[in-house]
């Protein structure tokens, strides 16, 4: 279930030639949507490099992005624009793919944050977008994400993928999530995709590093140092889904009158599905309706800590 997105914002021109066949499909009107359009992307690894490229080569007009994170060898398989001298040089991800799109030649313009999203620093950046894509793996950014959607009614496409090998061999499990953010909306506590301890966790590690260690030892937090599995086919895919779900809400292409507030694909079987959940009754943020369009606030997002 969802609804459609109406933007009467108009860019300036696209480029022509290169926007063609996009304008054969959709009509040249989504064109002119699109570069009126200014679209956060928070995180730039696998799944952030890709969402970045697509909407670049779409034509959106301004794209920022939001990433604390330097390049490492460990990205190359996955980073959308990464090279190897941009891990030795320890290039901010948000930098690399900054310059990628500037070398299109398509006239977007993208701006790097190399900070975490939390940071103060960002804020009228973040509040300046029409829609966020948030492609960040971390609990904390996502609670972030869900509730700031709500505060200054910016949608949100969140976006997860999960590769879950079998200890008998093969794939337990590989799952792409798009999920929509807004008013009206199951947000992410109420699906269970987010956990408040973990993203307290992360906070922990994040601010008080040796603290964070410390309880780690004597098992008061959950760390592990094992990264997760990642091929660079599926966070791309991922990425698409995303990516065509704000097609979706734009011309409906599916002829569904809507979007879906949330769809997973089982990409080891082929699979789709628009995923239901049941609100929270209790839930202060997508229940409650007292911070819908509150906007800014002190403390910020009526958060404290």
């Amino acid at each position: 279930m969802g609804t459609r997105l109406i933007y009467t914002t108009v860019g300036a021109a696209t480029p022509e030639a290169a926007f063609d066949r996009q304008a054969r499909a959709f009509g040249a009107g989504l064109n002119s949507i699109l570069r009126g359009l200014r679209v956060g992307v928070v995180g730039c690894g696998g799944t952030g490099s890709a969402t970045a490229m697509l909407l670049a080569r779409l034509g959106v007009g301004q794209i920022a992005l939001f990433d604390e994170d330097i390049v490492e060898v460990t990205n190359l398989n996955r980073l959308h624009g990464a090279r190897r001298a941009d891990a030795d040089a320890m290039q901010p991800k948000v930098e690399v793919v900054a310059r990628e799109i500037s070398e299109l030649g398509l006239g977007v313009r993208a701006r790097a944050y190399q900070r975490w999203v939390e940071d103060p620093s960002v804020r009228d950046a973040l509040k300046a977008c029409d829609v966020i894509f948030g492609c960040t793996d971390d609990h904390g950014g996502r609670l972030f994400l869900n509730r700031f959607a709500h505060f200054y009614l910016v949608p949100v496409i969140d976006m997860g993928l999960a590769i879950e090998p079998s200890p008998e061999g093969g794939l337990r499990d590989m799952s792409a999530r798009v999920t929509v953010l807004t008013p009206g909306a199951p947000c992410l506590m109420c699906r269970g995709v987010v956990d408040a301890r973990a993203a307290g966790e992360e906070a922990l590690r994040r601010n008080a590093p040796a603290e964070y260690e410390r309880q780690k030892r004597e098992a008061y937090v959950r760390g592990s140092d094992n990264p997760a599995p990642a091929v660079v086919t599926f966070t791309t895919e991922t990425a698409s889904m995303a990516v065509n779900e704000l097609l979706q809400g734009l011309v409906d292409y599916r002829g569904e009158a809507r979007w879906a507030w949330q769809r997973i694909r089982r990409l080891d079987r082929g699979e789709e599905r628009r995923q239901g959940a049941k609100q929270r009754p209790d839930c202060p943020i997508c229940v409650d309706t007292h911070y819908w369009g509150r906007a800014d606030v002190e403390p910020f997002l009526d958060r404290i800590g």
